[in-house]
């Protein structure tokens, strides 16, 4: 393979957002006015109320999903645990350069116990380049660094994957890591911090700040890389107001919310990968949790197209008609990683699908199918069809980790 190399966009917003329901206008949060748009979001909250709601279900997922879908985007994965919640968009159209997708979580809290504390992580491979974001939510209080440290170590040790080539969380090409850090200003008084945030003194800020020292000293983060923190403390405000915590206990500004990130740049031969910090800032105009959003916008490099054409190819037999039986056939690459079985299934999806688990219908696929050149045939039947006209198209979807395979054009059910 050569040394030319494809460019990812991709975007991460990290926001503690103290157990309130989504409100308002997220237009600033996903830099929806930006030209192009990102081609992957990555979105970590900390303090969720998801209720009996799962990581697809909830009211905070349903927002973004309800934003993003109609701009061309898919939900590639979803986790959560308890208040921690990492969802990963990405545009339809590089929905099949992503693959051996998983999600894990680690309890960080009582010991382990609770998931009140702890991380979470989206894994997934861009063009044959694997990929890591992870979300998390460590100890609070000004004087728990030393529990801050056991918690990040907590979720190394605890994030195991089931890829054959990666199966820890530092093993990745690239690791993002994000989240309510909670590390602390130290040695500096209430006044004092303000005095410098109003004179925008931010070099001074970051000398004392708890986590700049512990990754200098080597206790965390080791060969993590982090944007310049040219922006204000994120933490704590009044909520609904820009003032910082007037209640009696008046804490100390501080930079709780943190993205960084580490790339193993010798990876491969044939490239040289990198990930190129475009930006890196606080999100001052939502108030309505104690905490400000911090975003920020790396280009990804990968592979150029390794996945082109797609392992599984289809041929729906022009338009279909409601009431009528469909036969599909479609042939899969005899090159293909991933040998068919028929606990793989083929998908009737709308045109505006918003993930992979949002189906209309489905059907088993064959086993060794790669074995049979001409391709083979499978038949949707009439009475699980949609009813009605509309646009769609077919999906498959391999039962090792649910991993895409082929998707079709959109063609259209008549009535």
């Amino acid at each position: 393979m050569s040394g030319e190399t494809k460019e990812f966009r991709l975007k991460l917003v990290t926001w503690n957002v103290g157990y309130e329901e989504p409100a308002g206008d997220f237009t600033d949060l996903l830099d929806l006015k930006a030209d192009p748009l990102p081609d992957i979001y990555g979105i970590g909250l900390q303090e969720v109320v998801t209720g009996d709601y799962d990581a697809y279900k909830n009211s905070w997922t349903s927002l973004f999903t309800s934003i993003l879908v109609p701009k061309g985007f898919c939900l590639l994965k979803a986790v959560k645990l308890q208040g921690l919640l990492l969802v990963v968009y990405i545009k339809k159209e590089d929905l099949l350069c992503a693959t051996h997708i998983e999600s894990e979580i680690s309890r960080a809290g009582m010991g382990g116990w609770w998931g009140n504390k702890g991380g979470v992580s989206i894994r997934f491979d861009l063009n044959g380049v694997n990929l890591i974001i992870v979300n998390s939510h460590l100890a609070a209080h000004m004087h728990n660094s030393a529990e801050r440290i056991e918690d990040f170590f907590t979720i190394l040790d605890t994030q195991k994957f089931r890829d054959k080539d990666v199966d820890h969380l530092l093993d990745h090409d690239y690791i993002f890591w994000m989240g309510d850090l909670n590390f602390r200003i130290d040695d500096l008084t209430r006044e004092e911090v303000e005095k410098y945030i109003k004179q925008k003194n931010f070099d001074t800020l970051m000398k004392r700040d708890q986590l700049i020292k512990c990754r200098e000293e080597g206790l965390i983060f080791c060969d993590f890389e982090e944007g310049k923190l040219d922006f204000p403390p994120t933490y704590k405000f009044d909520k609904g107001t820009d003032n910082y915590d007037s209640s009696p206990k008046r804490r100390v500004p501080a930079w709780c919310d943190r993205i960084l990130w580490q790339v193993h740049e010798d990876a491969f031969e044939k490239i040289t990968i990198a990930a190129d910090l475009l930006q890196y800032k606080s999100i001052p105009c939502y108030v309505q949790s104690d905490h400000k959003p911090v975003i920020a916008t790396f280009k990804v490099k990968v592979f150029p197209c390794q996945r082109f054409p797609a392992p599984v190819s289809f041929d729906v037999g022009g338009n279909w008609k409601t009431g009528q039986n469909a036969v599909v056939k479609y042939k899969i690459r005899k090159d293909n990683e991933l040998l068919s079985s028929d606990r793989d299934w083929i998908g009737l999806f709308r045109s505006d699908f918003k993930h992979l688990k949002d189906y209309v219908t489905y059907i088993w696929a064959k086993e060794h199918a790669e074995d049979i050149p001409e391709g083979v045939e499978v038949t949707f039947w009439s009475r699980y069809l949609p009813e009605g006209s509309g646009t769609y198209r077919l999906a498959y979807i391999s039962t090792y980790k649910d991993t895409l395979l082929g998707l079709s054009e959109e063609f259209q059910i008549t009535s």
